[in-house]
């Protein structure tokens, strides 16, 4: 959960850090305690969110071609963590929206492939330009 380690840097500019997944309450809550979490993680089963935002269905290339594996594994290898079971669709890809009271999205970054993840520089950037006045 690449956000997660800037979540003080997220909390100080006045975002609350939120994950929506595809799995049930009691896979969420495990995700949530393996990872040791403090943000909530509510689920969609039947993708509605997903589908809201736009995201897409990956091809194969996109979940498992070379770049994305090779990518995959640097992150991981990084971070100490790795892949675990599936849960949900396996070809769903997700993305990072910034989201204002009232609803107002003001930052999308939709994923192109599994390993496609904006730099969390650039989502505190925007969280920060939406609460400037």
């Amino acid at each position: 959960m690449q956000l997660h380690r800037d979540r003080e840097k997220f909390a100080a500019a006045g975002a609350r850090l939120v994950v929506i997944g595809q799995g049930t309450p009691e896979q969420a809550a495990h995700f949530r305690k393996s990872l040791k979490l403090d943000f909530p993680i509510y689920v969609d089963r039947r993708r509605e969110a997903y589908e809201a935002a736009g995201a897409k269905i990956a091809t194969f290339d996109e979940l498992l071609g070379p770049r994305v594996v090779a990518k995959g594994a640097a992150a991981a290898a990084k971070m100490g963590v790795h892949q675990g079971k599936t849960v949900g669709h396996p070809a769903q890809l997700g993305g990072v929206l910034v989201v204002l009271p009232g609803e107002d999205v003001v930052y999308c970054h939709l994923s192109d492939d599994a390993s496609d993840n904006p730099p969390n520089s650039e989502v505190l950037a925007a969280v920060k330009a939406a609460a400037a006045p």
